[in-house]
């Protein structure tokens, strides 16, 4: 196995898109980091709903990295990575069936509405036949479990996600340093203190309507550790804080051929007296290789200059953490903890 001394001291590469940018790993040197499509970065990334589309948060910092897991580690090139407790408890623990968040219909479409209402009665009635068949089969808990979560208000069913997912010997792992500079996004912040998590780019490699019109994706994901977020109050518009629960998400066509991304989603609250909120995000995929994230989003505005500058200026992943630490303190305990990460 390849030995680097100091991963810290890894020299980054030159920019693409973004102000720091340093990829470890053959994967990630030959992969693209923009969606050819949209020419947005494709990785996770924050954003605001407003005016019926999506407003991106600048990206300042993109540190990418190959783990393999090697004896219940994981390491980058030779170099242990240390993930948080809570992170390695959700890689390590991943049930056999995903729950999944379905969204219900909108409230103002009253046709969609009657519509709801008829299906549901016939899920009603589909409901009480299972019921029955529960009663009668006692080898099959998952149906069981599965009536647990069904919800008895009007258009709130969760149900098990029907793929498969397995501990991974291989991640990716993101750490993300996004401003909040757009204006775009300022105003609505305002009104509604919450961000968006937006994956399309990233999950939605390839964009092609040749054979349908709109293209699907649920997405098994969780938040862990955040700082300064929090849940958003409708669950059905808003992250898992709690545990892995598949998202729904989609890509079609709009008006004159613009591409647009569905639904309004995944969204989390934000505590906008802090100068920079953090959390770590971890996605499960179906090729088995899952997506580890740690996002930083400076919300102040004299924050945000500064991070663009240390970005710019920094060499190493080393001098990036010390100069971020020395930020009036307001990031000492984020930089303890991604410090721990590289150690």
């Amino acid at each position: 196995m390849q030995q680097i001394g100091d991963i810290t001291e890894l020299q980054k590469l030159p920019p693409d898109q973004f102000s720091f940018l340093l990829r470890i790993g053959n994967k990630c040197q030959s992969t693209s980091l923009t969606n050819v499509f949209t020419g947005d970065p494709a990785i996770p990334v924050i954003g605001k709903y407003s005016r019926n589309q999506y407003h991106f948060l600048n990206v300042d910092v993109l540190i990418q990295m190959d783990l393999n897991l090697n004896e219940d580690n994981y390491y980058s090139q030779g170099c242990k990575i240390n993930l948080p407790v809570n992170v390695l408890k959700i890689l390590h623990n991943i049930p056999e069936q995903i729950i999944h968040n379905k969204p219900p219909p909108k409230e103002n479409n009253k046709k969609g509405g009657k519509k709801q209402n008829k299906k549901q009665g016939k899920q009603k009635g589909e409901q009480e036949q299972q019921i029955q068949q529960i009663q009668q089969i006692e080898n099959e808990p998952q149906l069981i479990q599965q009536d647990q979560y069904e919800h008895e208000e009007d258009f709130k069913i969760m149900e098990f996600h029907p793929l498969q997912f397995h501990l991974s010997h291989n991640i990716k792992f993101s750490w993300i340093i996004s401003s909040l500079q757009n204006k775009k996004i300022l105003e609505p912040m305002k009104q509604e203190p919450c961000l968006s998590y937006v994956n399309h780019n990233w999950v939605f490699e390839v964009i092609n309507f040749e054979h349908t019109k709109k293209i699907i994706q649920h997405l098994p994901i969780c938040v862990v550790d955040a700082k300064g977020a929090y849940e958003y109050p409708d669950p059905y518009k808003g992250l898992s804080f709690k545990g892995l629960r598949s998202e729904y998400m989609s890509v079609h066509l709009g008006q004159q051929g613009s591409l647009c991304f569905s639904p309004n989603n995944m969204k989390m609250m934000v505590d906008m007296k802090c100068p920079l909120i953090s959390f770590w995000t971890v996605i499960l995929q179906e090729d088995g290789i899952h997506q580890v994230n740690l996002h930083w989003v400076i919300l102040h505005e004299m924050f945000s200059e500064m991070s663009h500058v240390i970005a710019k200026e920094n060499k190493t992943i080393k001098q990036l953490i010390t100069n971020y630490g020395e930020l009036s303190g307001e990031f000492k305990a984020e930089c303890e903890q991604i410090n721990k990460v590289f150690v």
